[in-house]
């Protein structure tokens, strides 16, 4: 009996023995105590611990000239291409002042604004002109001519005799803005319309005999850019619209007898636009002003006799777009400035 408690007390030390070499302890000293992880807020105790890693991203690559992987907050859309910073604007972060490539970027102009003004940027070096009237905008300046300094020589504009049995005057009745020749005849009037560099064929504006018994003019009264036909009868004034291409019926203007004792003209001294009705009396000069449709009341505009001895004339010699009275007397000529 004694022999089997002996044996099997070496058993128990052979035993513990081996049990120490697999945990790698020595026999007298105690395993180390391993601490469970603390738990993951949000993912459950320790035992969730699988649960303690992000969900698994797929790394990108780097991206060129951006750094390695851990520049992948650079990562930009694919597909577009990054623009490198542009000078004076800062760096890639600037990307909304990135300008169109090969533009270049204007400075801002003074009185303009900021750069936000660019629309009103004008050519460098070229000053801002202003509109030229009847031109149009500042695109229309190349239109402007240089003075005229003289005349050349003789061209035939018709190719043979022309000329009207009752009278003849030269005005824009087309509208195109070249000055046409007008022959009135006794069976009709007659429009050749001037083609710049020449008067073209015949064309018949009245169909029929058109005149006036005291006088006859060819003025834009409607104001619509094409001369009128007026005529001047002992009964009225009587205004032949022009439509372009002819002379439309004749319209009462005056309602009665209207003309000047000394002589009468058609020219816009009022600066609307619309040539007026002048007439020259012993007594005094008076103006009708047109109102499209009529010739209004007679209106002194000299306050006592006015006239010249030799002709008399009504043109804006000043420049201001209205008419001046013009005298020529035999000892000098006189200009009576429109107001």
């Amino acid at each position: 009996m004694k022999k089997h408690i002996v044996i099997l007390s070496i058993c128990l030390v052979v035993l513990t023995l081996a049990c120490n070499l697999v945990t790698g302890e020595s026999p007298d000293r105690p395993a180390s105590s391993v601490s469970a992880p603390p738990a993951v807020e949000g993912l459950g105790s320790a035992e969730g611990i699988e649960d303690t890693t992000a969900p698994v991203v797929e790394q990108q690559p780097p991206v060129e000239g951006l750094g390695g992987p851990e520049g992948i907050e650079d990562i930009i859309e694919p597909g577009i291409e990054q623009q490198p910073p542009v000078e004076g604007l800062g760096g890639p972060e600037g990307i909304e002042d990135i300008i169109e490539p090969g533009i270049e970027q204007q400075p801002p102009v003074e009185g303009l604004g900021g750069p936000e003004g660019i629309e009103d940027i004008i050519e460098p070096g070229i000053g801002q002109q202003p509109p030229v009237e009847g031109l149009g905008g500042p695109e229309g300046i190349e239109q402007q001519t240089a003075p005229g300094s003289g005349f050349g020589a003789p061209q035939d504009w018709t190719g043979g005799s022309t000329y009207g049995e009752l009278g003849m005057a030269f005005a824009d009745v087309t509208g195109d803005g070249r000055t046409d020749f007008i022959a009135v005849d006794n069976d009709s009037t007659y429009v050749l319309p001037s083609t710049g560099s020449n008067f073209g064929a015949y064309q018949d504006w009245t169909g029929g005999p058109t005149y006036g018994e005291l006088a006859m003019a060819f003025a834009d009264v409607t104001g619509d850019g094409k001369a009128d036909f007026i005529a001047v009868d002992n009964a009225s004034t009587y205004v032949l619209p022009s439509t372009g291409s002819s002379f439309g019926a004749p319209q009462d203007w005056t309602g009665g007898p209207t003309y000047g004792e000394l002589g009468m003209a058609f020219a816009d001294v009022t600066g609307d636009g619309r040539e007026d009705f002048v007439a020259v009396d012993s007594d005094s000069t008076y103006v009708l002003p047109s109102t499209g449709s009529s010739f209004g009341a007679p209106q002194d505009w000299t306050g006592g006799p006015t006239y010249g001895e030799l002709v008399m004339a009504f043109e804006d010699v000043t420049g201001d777009g209205k008419a001046d009275f013009i005298a020529v007397d035999n000892a000098s000529t006189y200009v009576l400035t429109a107001n």
